[in-house]
């Protein structure tokens, strides 16, 4: 649809684009990335024409661009720029009708029905109607940026070039424009070309992307090469997470700040939390958010989490619960339980140099929920590996204390949560086999047998 064949261009002695190869498929969405003057909007001035081509050559649909009459590339491709320079006082209607010029015959160019009905059309699944007798310098940035989207629409092109269309939108219309267009895409076959800066909307919406760097593509494909870490960080300067989206099968990047990677962040474990218990309810606030993996009630999955607490009763009254402590939900993990919570075991221990920190409260040999905090910095993988060490080690105990039933029955109402501080140097690995591993496991099975011979005391 779109071919760039060996590009040289921008300026005559110094060219900013350096001899590009570059084939944009019938039907596509495809996003050109890349920071502030790597030449992105430069080639999309020479690939719609505005800039003077230095070598090479750019076709559209078999044709090469420079043989293309103003009228005939009107037809084929729409184009959206982030200027915005109307000069005379054009309604925003007046304004969408605009691009419907390519379609109209005859000397006097007049609207026909269907020109009427394709303005109609863009209006409304643009949602500019309301402005349609409002002229186009009274409206907002945002309704700017619709108004002139529906006009590229009303042009019906086979291509949509859009130079960051999204730069004057909110949120909410940023994701319904590109919800609109990736529709307009996989009805109408409309190819779509769009320099983007936010590498998460790209990866949410792009069928293929490239990324430019100094006037040339480091590298073009699927989406997926935004889980390339060490590449964008090379060229945005910044550094970079890569994970996966938690219901889309596509990347998603996080940033770091420099002030988040600062020694001056480290905090001294035994200061760093409060307990507070009765026989009802046991409270372990951290000063400072911990990474955490559960499956507790409230907070399960892989979180960020200050506030980690247990309530005897009823599983159907944990939400009430946690509103009557003052517990902010978005913070918490909450575990319900049948234990009298001043029954609790606590073992704080140092090993390997290592602060841990473990409670564990059981439930007459029917449930058991453990909580294990640990003073390190722990990758995904890691996080993961570790939660499996805690698990082995309670069934370990559990096995050696002969609660075989529980091991097959308690399973689904136990609960664990794994929290660490994420400071200090990175564990990449904390399997059973390894030193912190084997660590965890002697805090879980240590305390599990502690709880127990505290019950057998109890009930002899």
């Amino acid at each position: 649809m779109i071919c760039v064949e060996n590009l040289v261009g921008g300026y005559t002695h110094s060219p900013i684009i350096k001899g590009l190869d570059l084939e944009v498929k019938k039907g596509e969405f495809f996003a050109l990335l890349g920071p502030n003057g790597s030449g992105k909007t430069t080639l999309f001035k020479l690939i719609t024409g505005q800039l003077p081509i230095n070598s090479g050559k750019v076709s559209v649909c078999g044709k090469e661009i420079s043989t293309l009459s103003k009228l005939e590339k009107a037809k084929k491709m729409a184009v959206l720029t982030q200027e915005v320079q109307v000069s005379f006082d054009y309604t925003v209607e007046e304004i969408i009708s605009l691009g419907r010029y390519p379609h109209q015959k005859g000397i006097f160019k007049q609207l026909s029905k269907k020109d009427r009905k394709v303005i109609e059309e863009v209006m409304e699944i643009t949602q500019i109607s309301e402005f349609r007798t409002t002229q186009f310098r009274l409206i907002s940035g945002g309704e700017k940026q619709r108004v002139l989207l529906a006009k590229a629409l009303a042009q019906e092109p086979e291509i949509l070039l859009l130079d960051e269309p999204t730069n004057h939108l909110d949120i909410k219309h940023t994701y319904q424009m590109l919800n609109l267009l990736k529709e307009r895409q996989q009805t109408t076959g409309l190819t779509i070309f769009a320099i983007l800066h936010d590498l998460n909307v790209a990866s949410l919406y792009a069928d293929r992307v490239a990324l430019l760097h100094n006037g040339s593509f480091l590298e073009v494909g699927e989406v997926n090469l935004l889980r390339k870490e060490d590449q964008l960080e090379k060229v945005y300067e910044v550094k970079v997470k890569s994970q996966s989206h938690p219901t889309v099968p596509k990347p998603q990047l996080l940033m770091t700040p420099n002030h988040f990677s600062s020694s001056s962040r480290l905090f001294k474990f035994d200061d760093s939390y409060k307990i507070k218990q009765d026989e009802d309810y046991l409270h372990v606030q951290f000063d400072r958010p911990l990474r955490t993996i559960s499956n507790t009630e409230v907070g399960a999955g892989i979180q960020w989490l200050k506030h980690f607490c247990q309530f005897q009763g009823p599983h159907s009254e944990i939400q009430q619960l946690m509103t009557k402590y003052s517990l902010p939900h978005e913070q918490a993990a909450g575990i319900m339980t049948a234990v009298k919570l001043e029954e609790m075991v606590m073992v704080t221990k140092v090993i390997e140099d290592i602060h841990m920190m473990v409670t564990v409260t059981e439930g007459a040999g029917k449930t058991i929920n453990i909580m294990l905090f640990i003073d390190a910095h722990f990758t995904d993988g890691a996080l993961v590996a570790g939660y499996m060490s805690a698990v082995e080690a309670k069934v370990k105990a559990l096995h050696e204390l002969r609660l075989s039933k529980m091991i097959a029955n308690g399973s689904s109402s136990d609960t664990l949560l794994l929290g660490l501080t994420q400071q200090g140097a990175k564990i990449a690995c904390a399997g059973s086999g390894t030193v912190i591993g084997k660590a965890i496991g002697q805090m879980v099975y240590g305390t599990i047998k502690e709880s127990f011979s505290k019950y057998i005391e109890k009930v002899h």
